[in-house]
């Protein structure tokens, strides 16, 4: 049928295209177009990941002189590892876990408003669970790489310069 079609419109600025080709073509741009939603992802948590790191590390840096203070009262390495993953594993954790209602704010908001208003149509929101835990695990993670520094830059201080970190 498709070859009739195009010889009886020989010569003429059309172009007669089969459904499963047409359908085809149109589910590959709209993958070339996902592609580049996963890149945008990724890049999302990287960026998540590196705030997360950079916010705990230098928080970790500044409690030098309160950390020296614990070890001036005793306090073991191991006790001082252990102290800061928890503290900021704890923190790492609240953060994950209150940045997924944003998340899903966000992903709402572009959705239902600005997919509708830009392209003219919408898509429904699925939220897969795996996702979610990826999110905290990101968050917790980069928490715990926050504390490693530190601590390694702390157990080779002297007790004595470490209290006197302003």
């Amino acid at each position: 049928m498709a070859d009739a079609v195009r010889r009886a419109l020989a010569g003429r600025a059309l172009r007669v295209v089969e459904n499963h080709a047409l359908r085809r073509e149109a589910l590959r741009v709209f993958d070339r177009t996902f592609a580049v939603t996963e890149a945008l992802r990724l890049l999302a948590v990287v960026v998540a990941f590196i705030g997360v790191w950079s916010a705990l590390l230098a928080l970790q840096v500044e409690r030098t002189r309160e950390l020296g203070t614990l070890q001036a009262l005793g306090l073991l390495p191991r006790q001082l590892w252990g102290l800061a993953f928890l503290e900021t594993g704890l923190i790492g954790f609240a953060a994950g876990l209150l940045s997924l209602p944003t998340g899903l704010a966000l992903a709402v908001i572009l959705i239902d408003v600005i997919n509708v208003r830009s392209f003219g149509w919408t898509m429904q929101l699925q939220v897969p669970p795996l996702v979610l835990g990826q999110a905290l695990a990101v968050s917790v993670l980069a928490a715990l790489l926050a504390a490693v520094y530190p601590v390694h830059r702390l157990q080779r201080m002297s007790v004595a310069a470490a209290l006197r970190q302003e």
